[in-house]
């Protein structure tokens, strides 16, 4: 499908819009595709992106939208093809072709595809709140480190904590990246202040693989317990 030319609008199909990063840890969801469709066509006012898989597997990891490192937003899901099966705060939902699905924020959600090709498109946004469009260095930090490039992951992380650095998912994931890349010092440094700013980055310090390098570390030890 062509592309309009006229700046005010554009017509794309969903299979020209490029394949993002994936945010998902290591082997979660393999095969899984996310759609860049928001960076894609610019848009900055609300939040939006699709996923899909070949066959079965995770589209949505089990999540809130309260709590560290979330923001609280309300969150549309569209079956666009395919089928999908929900899990809604315990509640298994099967959502085929068509299906809209709406949760707020404190919904426990998780969805698998159940069919071959499934999509979602996600739209989601944080009342009350304007849209913040994130760094495009942190976009190119994922998928520097999913390339295992982890010393670009860390340049174009700390670019991004220049431009947000309120945003202590953003400053835990370069303490992440560094750790990966070997700074130690680096690494612990900014997972201190991260967790000096919120106490919630400790559970998610606990259980994360890419700081394995840092656990016998007693400053690790010290900070996380």
């Amino acid at each position: 499908m062509a592309t309009a030319k006229n700046t005010a609008y554009r017509v794309v199909a969903l299979d020209d819009v490029k394949v993002g990063p994936s945010f998902f840890p290591e082997g979660e969801a393999a095969g899984r595709e996310r759609l860049n469709v928001r960076g894609d066509l610019g848009i900055t006012s609300f939040g939006i992106n699709a996923v899909r898989i070949p066959g079965a597997g995770n589209l949505i990891r089990e999540h809130t939208e309260i709590g560290f490192g979330s923001s609280g937003q309300e969150e549309l899901y569209i079956v666009l093809g395919g089928s999908a099966t929900f899990v809604l705060d315990g509640e298994e939902v099967e959502t085929p072709a068509g299906s809209l699905v709406y949760v707020r924020p404190e919904v426990r959600r998780s969805a698998v595809a159940s069919d071959e090709g499934t999509t979602l498109l996600i739209v989601g946004g944080t009342p009350g709140e304007a849209y913040e469009v994130p760094p495009a260095e942190a976009e190119e930090a994922f998928a520097a480190y999913n390339a295992g490039d982890f010393e670009t992951a860390v340049e174009k992380q700390r670019a991004a904590v220049e431009q947000v650095p309120e945003n202590l998912i953003v400053l835990f994931n370069l303490s992440c990246f560094e750790a990966r890349a070997g700074k130690t010092d680096d690494a612990i440094e900014h997972l201190k202040a991260a967790v000096e700013a919120d106490s919630g980055v400790v559970e998610l310090a606990r259980d994360d693989t890419d700081l394995d390098s840092l656990r016998e570390d007693p400053r690790f030890k010290e900070l996380i317990g």
